[in-house]
């Protein structure tokens, strides 16, 4: 018995070892974790040239950025929206 907990007990923590670090880099959205793996597979294989690389790296995290940007914002109004209708429907009570 002792010896099928001592198994168990490296692989508890190599599966809690990747669940955190799975809940760190992707969090809340996974749409951006993937655009940064992108960003950085398209620099690589660019990597031969000195100066397409950088610009297509600089345009791909302005586009990331933007994509963050409009999404937060795009939720925080829907959020808004909500508790706004649930605030005037709480005064026509």
């Amino acid at each position: 018995m002792s010896s099928d907990k001592t198994l168990r007990q490296p692989w508890k923590a190599i599966r809690g070892f990747f669940v955190f670090w799975k809940d760190f880099l992707v969090g809340d959205s996974p749409v951006l974790a993937l655009g940064v793996l992108i960003i950085l597979g398209v620099a690589y294989l660019s990597r031969g040239s000195n100066i397409l690389a950088p610009a297509i790296a600089v345009i791909l995290v302005l586009v990331l950025m933007t994509y963050a940007v409009w999404q937060k914002t795009k939720t925080r109004r829907l959020h808004t929206t909500i508790n706004t209708t649930k605030e005037e429907g709480k005064k026509g009570v």
